[in-house]
């Protein structure tokens, strides 16, 4: 399956397609669209993933990841397609490094390793998106 369309602004899809593409799991060749879309690294992107680096980078390209790393990596997309729509890309990639006082001086980089830790950040998102002092 392409996933291609999920990192398009705007793309129209159901959520239950989203739900279809984790059982399935993302092919291990769309982790260098992934990155080149969230400007992760390798360490980082390991780091944010129950995987490690060197695992993340020996998968062959047609392996399907997991449903728990492809659940976390859609989460992770729409996070930073919520982001970018604030803050704009650059702002956004430069925002999730700068530590957050919402989030008790953590960068938001620093809490992508759970969907907890994604949910807080879409949180602060939408309190700033709404004016709310975050």
């Amino acid at each position: 399956m392409d996933i291609q369309y999920l990192f398009e602004e705007g793309a129209i899809y159901q959520r239950v397609d989203l739900i279809n593409l984790t059982r399935l799991g993302i092919q291990a060749k769309y982790i260098g669209s992934i990155q080149e879309y969230t400007s992760l690294t390798d360490k980082e992107l390991s780091t944010i993933l129950p995987i490690s680096q060197r695992q993340l980078v020996r998968y062959d390209k047609n392996h399907n990841l997991n449903k728990e790393i492809t659940s976390h990596l859609i989460l992770l997309i729409e996070l930073f397609q919520k982001g970018f729509k604030l803050f704009g890309k650059e702002k956004f990639k430069t925002w999730i490094r700068v530590p957050n006082k919402v989030l008790s001086q953590k960068t938001p980089i620093e809490i992508m390793d759970t969907s907890i830790g994604i949910g807080m950040i879409t949180d602060v998102i939408g309190r700033i998106e709404h004016g709310v002092y975050s």
